[in-house]
């Protein structure tokens, strides 16, 4: 058998820098390194009481046991066991022993090497790994497009998916945020890349970036493209590179319009509906207010509609509504006017900024008196007409959308009591000065 002296031995002992230790056949500690008593949280009389099995929280402590009674002097092995602190918690190490005899005892050398940091660097390298592979999956079945932009060297790559998105051959590879810059609608060009500016917003507020806008492929085809990163920063929190996705989002960018319009609009006639017109009647009465200029509102109806609708049926009945809401649409051609579909045959007309309505009231009876609809059943007219009433403000002060509405209605009304197919228009400071 092998043999050294104990006193060589205990020599060796404290000399090993790791957690190194003693222990018989039967697992009890019989000597130990001061790193083993710090790695462990023990004094070392503390642990000269206790078996090696006692700070053990593998799950081969029978079968360990077993091997030692039966190792013969010379045996080298080494495992992988839990270590048990003495506070409880546990961390991993590599058991390598040699059994030796000394002073004619069979006993077993030790040394355990705490793997904690090996076994988490392990981890962050399987978990990066499998991070970059469900990326990439992710990527190829969510038809991502992949970038990544140097900002201090203005140097971009981008992978395949990223140039089939946008239409582009990659053997043409764009190389920076100029030649980018091309293939973006030009009323998104400059939102787009703004690259410094985006990017330190993002490192200062630790936000993730996204906005979408158009791309022109090169048979100028329009596309919608959201756009997605994160920013890496050095050292001095100066952003040096971002990297992200793109991906094509012009089918849901349709559809979210179609359900913008289908929320706002008359499904008949196209107009606005009326959640619509309440909103931008309350958006124009607050600019009228501030800025002092005139606002106009005109309700129509379509005289003795119901008459028309029995007589003629519901399927004619509704070409003549799309009719009227032709002659509206026609004139409310500036970017704040408003056509909209008041509820049955009732419509509203909201003109910002127009003092004097009636050239365009008067145009839209006769627009329709050319369009010589019958209504054989009407006691005002052997034509389908319109009635109008409509209300001016010249200014807001003391004035809301309620209030609007119901100077319309009556001016409407009056309209009606005038015998129909006609205009009365309202101004708000001639009543004013009227019940003054």
């Amino acid at each position: 058998m092998n043999k050294i002296s104990a006193e060589g031995f205990r020599t060796l002992l404290e000399g090993v820098p790791d957690g190194f230790f003693v222990h018989d056949e039967t697992g009890r500690l019989l000597d130990l390194s001061e790193r083993c008593c710090a790695d462990l949280g023990y004094t070392r009389d503390e642990l000269l009481s206790m078996s090696i099995l006692d700070i053990s929280g593998g799950e081969a402590k029978e079968a360990n046991l077993a091997t030692w009674q039966a190792a013969r002097a010379g045996l080298s092995m080494s495992y992988r066991d839990v270590a048990v602190h003495k506070d409880g918690s546990r961390f991993p190490v590599e058991v390598r022993l040699t059994c030796q005899v000394v002073d004619d005892r069979k006993l077993f050398l030790g040394v355990a090497l705490d793997v904690a940091e090996a076994e988490s660097a392990d981890d962050r390298t399987a978990d990066l790994r499998a991070a970059h592979e469900r990326l990439a999956i992710a990527a190829a079945v969510g038809g991502l497009g992949i970038w990544d932009y140097d900002i201090a060297r203005d140097a971009m790559q981008c992978d395949p998916q990223w140039y089939r998105i946008m239409g582009r051959d990659p053997a043409r590879p764009v190389r920076s945020i100029a030649e980018f810059r091309g293939f973006i609608h030009p009323d998104d060009a400059d939102r787009a890349t703004e690259v410094h500016q985006a990017a330190s917003r993002i490192a200062d507020s630790a936000d993730n970036y996204g906005i979408v806008f158009r791309i022109v492929r090169p048979d100028g085809e329009i596309r919608w493209i959201r756009s997605t990163a994160s920013v890496v920063s050095d050292g001095d929190g100066v952003p040096v590179r971002a990297v992200g996705f793109v991906v094509d989002v012009t089918d849901v960018q349709h559809a979210t319009a179609r359900l913008e319009r289908q929320t706002r609009e008359d499904p008949l006639t196209g107009l606005a509906n009326r959640r619509r017109l309440d909103e931008e009647l309350a958006k124009a009465c607050f600019h009228a207010t501030r800025t002092g200029e005139p606002l106009t509102l005109a309700m129509i109806d379509v005289d003795h509609f119901k008459l028309y609708n029995d007589a003629e049926g519901h399927v004619r009945g509704d070409e003549a509504l799309k009719a009227v809401a032709d002659i509206l649409q026609s004139v409310a051609r500036r970017p704040y006017d408003l056509a909209a579909r008041y509820g049955g045959d009732e419509y509203l007309l909201m003109l910002p900024g127009v003092g004097e309505p009636e050239p365009i009231l008067d145009h839209i009876i006769a627009e329709l008196a050319k369009r010589q609809i019958a209504h054989r059943g009407s006691p005002a007219d052997p034509m389908l007409t319109i009635s109008c009433g409509s209300v001016v403000a010249p200014e807001l002060a003391d004035v809301g959308p309620v209030e609007l509405l119901k100077q319309c209605d009556r001016a409407l009304y009056q309209a009606k009591a005038e015998g129909r197919n006609r205009v009365h228009v309202v101004r708000l400071d001639e009543r004013r000065a009227a019940t003054a």
